[in-house]
């Protein structure tokens, strides 16, 4: 196995192969599973952690000498309308199978980047997500960077991916 890659000490968000492997596994998991086309926006980095919806899926990534999370964010109108096209159905509230839903594609698109990830030399380890729902509040204990990437939908709705390293 080959060593992990060289990563800015500084930042490590800025190997742009670990940002591109997000990316593109948000936009093929849910073209995948949902029929539905996620464009990505400008990212940016953000200081501290705010709200962005009602529902949220995380993961913690380990990765020596990496260490981090994966946040994605939904409004209820991105994840209704991901959920849609996935399931054929409308939803109006957060409930289990939404909840179900957000856990399930939240490990897939972890799982997606980790593979890509993992074959360029870094060793992620697989991890389980929580899902948060709610009015929510996420505290780091560590002061690490964190990436935004917003995903915009057909129907103008936006979700978020939020990589935090440290």
């Amino acid at each position: 196995m080959s060593a992990a890659p060289k990563v800015d000490a500084m930042n490590p968000l800025f190997d742009k192969r670990l940002i591109n492997a997000f990316v593109d596994g948000v936009i093929k998991t849910l073209k995948t599973i949902a029929n539905t086309d996620a464009t990505p926006g400008k990212p940016f980095i953000e200081p501290s952690f705010v709200l962005k919806g009602e529902i949220a899926g995380m993961v913690g990534m380990v990765a020596p000498p990496l260490k981090g999370t994966l946040l994605i964010s939904y409004g209820k109108d991105s994840i209704f309308h991901i959920l849609e096209n996935m399931l054929g159905e409308k939803h109006t509230e957060i409930n289990n199978e939404v909840q179900d839903a957000v856990g399930e594609m939240t490990n897939m698109i972890y799982g997606s980047a980790k593979t890509t990830l993992n074959q360029m030399g870094y060793n992620f380890e697989m991890a389980i997500p929580t899902v948060i729902s709610g009015n929510f509040n996420i505290t780091q204990a560590d002061k690490g960077a964190t990436l935004v990437i917003p995903f915009n939908l057909s129907n103008s709705s936006t979700f978020y991916v939020e990589i935090t390293v440290q």
